[in-house]
């Protein structure tokens, strides 16, 4: 219906409404009664009245979402909406739609959602960028409803330059000094997404209800522009005169996020980043280790701006033709070149404004942009193309757990390849495949000695030729952009690297940046408790630096805090794998008072009374309690059963079982058994009582113990046990099943 004041697409009495409000000496604001009104038809509100009928439902969905989504107010003018909320409830009321009971629940509910409306209208979590310029504009005291106004104040704004837009708009940088460089750019792509969505959404809510006018008999595509062009007229309303056209045209680099949305690779590597930590840790959400970062957001701006890659990109946008392809449908996915029109001819698009004039701000996140494009490029293209999806972004998170540590691409692509890698083999990349140029698999024998497979051949190394060159070309693709490097076999994520995707994991998980992505100072800031929290999760190359700089750091004083955090009794946990940290410590650096000191732990006493006897000195075997001991003997005793299941999977024929008790298990135990008192039961049972969950693993082999009373004890272990998972392991991720290198 059309009323004197307002037209709205759909049958709305507005007019009406506001008339009785007056005659009940409580008038309202029209522009807020009829946003009101119009999203609650919208919302699905029934009208048996005439006028829609709210809900509690309801009322949550206008407060903390519609409003939010499309109506821009300034902070005096939210009062206007709770208020046309409460008379639309009393009219409701009045109509007899309402008993008196649900009237004043309903009214008590609308007053306690009304509390977090501001924060909802004013977060920069709910903005659009229709809602986002209604605001700025209103601020700024342009009349809204003066259509040449609101285009003027556009056509200033636009010529402002680009930082002072930026600050209006209101996206502010971290302000933790460690916090995500790219916050601002993150929020600016979230409303860009938020407004993609919004005006869809908004189309389809005005087909759900009856509309005036609406095209009947008419081809989709009419009827799609008839509903589009309604839309645009509310979000007017909602917002200001003529905004929606101008903001779809002339304007649209001010609002980026349509069509192809700039800003969407960011917040695709954000999340498939936070989804990658969640299914390496699950809920546990352990920190990554520190790595070597820029020393300033002016150096990372510096490195961004030396990289080839987005010089490229800038090239493209100065001249779309002069470039090929797949750079130009690069320069599209990232924003450097947009399409004004579903296959129009390409223009400059706002990365490319943003790398000319942005700070390292502005360049961090468009570099996120651009990574996130890139690797959404390289899973398609034929040579680097992904086996299954996330495959590279699982390789570079693979690196960044190294902690800027070179990595053999021979190892990385065997890796991926699902071979069989002994878990605990280190080795240095190796220094004869020639450093430039297309890559080359090691020969047989160096090939080897990296993987720490031996005696391969030249068969072997055929099969792992593919896979080893697609990680070369993805690597060296990705070194465009600055956060990869290769020399030969060795493969570095570069500090530029490193803080892009400390970026994206920190946007992504959210928190404080220590507990997710520390830096090296904030790390050797953490009591003992946190470093061996953080550290049991990390590679042993990753642990065994920090934990050495830290123990550096903290001198003398460090060694009994730090033992001390080792052998805490944390029941949620493995402990076996705090208990791994000691395999990283120099143990010669480990000063002989902190050992002695050390001797009366009850579970790190007896490898203290190992260490000593190692060094040649006698220790005070007296102060050592038994239970220590057996909880040396757990991490011997595995040590033993590991190795043998690691020399079997390496030996055996691919379909040969393993033996039911290792050879060097049965003798390791025997021999322990022989001197603990009580012998071979006696041992059992203290060695399950020092670590259930490692002993169960023992025990599993132990059942086939030719002593009857030690199988016996052993198989209740098992059945009591309940596990069925390797100790010492991460969440399985993608990778972690594995399978036996073809022999």
């Amino acid at each position: 219906m059309t009323t004197a004041r307002h037209a709205t697409p759909f049958p709305l009495d507005v007019d009406s409404f506001l008339a009785r409000a007056e005659e009940r000496g409580a008038p309202l604001d029209a522009r807020a009664a009829e946003a009101v009104l119009g999203l609650l038809v919208l919302g699905g509100a029934r009208r048996r009245t005439g006028l829609p009928e709210p809900t509690e439902e309801l009322a949550k969905q206008l407060l903390h979402l519609l409003l939010p989504l499309y109506v821009s107010a300034t902070a005096q003018e939210l009062p206007g909406f709770v208020t046309a909320l409460v008379s639309l409830a009393d009219h409701t009321h009045e109509a007899g739609r309402l008993n008196a009971k649900r009237h004043a629940k309903l009214v008590a509910r609308v007053h306690e959602l009304a509390e977090g409306l501001g924060q909802a209208m004013t977060s920069h979590d709910r903005l659009t960028w229709p809602r986002l310029y209604g605001n700025l504009v209103r601020a700024a005291g342009v009349d809204p409803n003066d259509p040449r106004a609101v285009r003027d104040w556009l056509e200033t704004f636009a010529a402002r330059p680009y930082a002072e837009r930026n600050a209006a708009l209101g996206f502010v940088a971290s302000s933790s000094p460690n916090g995500p460089l790219s916050e601002a750019a993150y929020a600016q792509a979230l409303c860009a997404e938020r407004s993609r969505q919004a005006r869809p959404l908004l189309t389809a809510r005005l087909e759900a209800v009856t509309t005036a006018g609406a095209p009947a008999g008419e081809p989709d595509d009419a009827r799609e522009d008839w509903y589009d062009e309604q839309a645009g007229a509310l979000a007017d309303r909602w917002t200001a005169a003529g905004l929606d056209t101008l903001l779809r045209g002339p304007f649209a680099h001010l609002a980026p996020g349509g069509g192809d949305a700039p800003g969407r690779p960011l917040l695709a590597l954000v999340e498939a980043m936070a989804v990658q930590h969640m299914e390496m840790y699950g809920e546990v959400l352990a920190p990554m280790p520190p790595a070597p970062l820029p020393g300033s957001p002016q150096e990372q701006a510096a490195l961004l701006r030396a990289a080839p890659l987005p010089q490229l990109l800038a090239r493209a946008a100065a001249d779309p033709e002069g470039v090929d392809e797949r750079t130009r449908e690069l320069a599209l996915a990232s924003g450097f070149l947009v399409r004004r029109k579903p296959g129009g001819a390409p223009s400059t698009g706002p990365s490319a404004e943003a790398w000319r004039d942005g700070g390292p701000a502005e360049l961090t996140g468009l570099a996120l942009n651009l990574f996130g494009a890139l690797l959404a490029q390289l899973a398609e293209e034929e040579e680097t193309a992904e086996q299954f999806d996330g495959e590279n972004l699982l390789t570079l998170y693979f690196l960044s757990e190294r902690a800027g540590a070179a990595q053999s691409v021979a190892r990385l692509a065997a890796l991926n390849d699902m071979w069989f890698i002994p878990p605990d083999h280190e080795s240095d990349p190796d220094p004869t495949v020639q450093a430039t140029g297309t890559y080359e698999l090691p020969d047989p024998q160096a090939l080897s000695a990296v993987l720490g497979l031996p005696a391969l051949t030249e068969s072997d190394r055929t099969d792992l030729i593919p896979g080893a060159a697609r990680l070369a070309r993805l690597m060296d693709r990705l070194e465009g952009l600055g956060v990869t490097q290769r020399s030969g076999d060795a493969l570095t994520l570069t500090p530029l690297g490193t803080s892009l995707l400390r970026d994206a994991l920190l946007l992504g998980i959210g928190g404080e940046a220590a507990d997710v992505f520390p830096t090296r100072d904030q790390v050797l800031a953490w009591d003992a408790e946190r470093l061996v929290a953080g550290a049991q999760w990390w590679s042993k190359g990753a642990a065994r630096q920090s934990v050495a700089d830290w123990l550096t750091a903290h001198g003398t004083h460090g060694w009994t805090p730090f033992f001390q955090a080792l052998s805490a009794d944390r029941p949620e946990e493995e402990p076996a794998r705090r208990r791994a940290l000691l395999a990283t410590l120099d143990a010669t650096a480990v000063p002989d008072d902190a050992l002695h000191e050390l001797l009366p732990d009850p579970v790190l006493g007896g490898w203290a009374e190992h260490t000593l006897h190692v060094r040649g000195q006698v220790p005070d075997t007296s102060a050592v309690p038994l239970s220590a001991r057996a909880v040396h003997l757990v991490d011997e005793l595995e040590a033993v059963r590991r190795t043998a299941s690691l020399a079997h999977r390496l030996t055996a024929a691919p379909e040969q079982e393993e033996p039911a008790l290792f050879a060097a298990l049965h003798a390791a135990f025997d021999k322990a058994a022989s001197t603990w008192p009580g012998g071979a039961p006696a041992l059992l049972a203290a060695l399950i009582g020092a670590d259930p969950y490692t002993a169960a693993f023992l025990a599993q082999q132990l059942a086939h113990h030719p002593d009857r009373t030690t199988a016996d004890q052993a198989r209740r272990a098992v059945r009591t046990s309940g596990t069925t998972r390797s100790p010492g392991r991460k969440k399985p991720a993608k990778r972690a099943a594995g399978k036996r290198k073809r022999r």
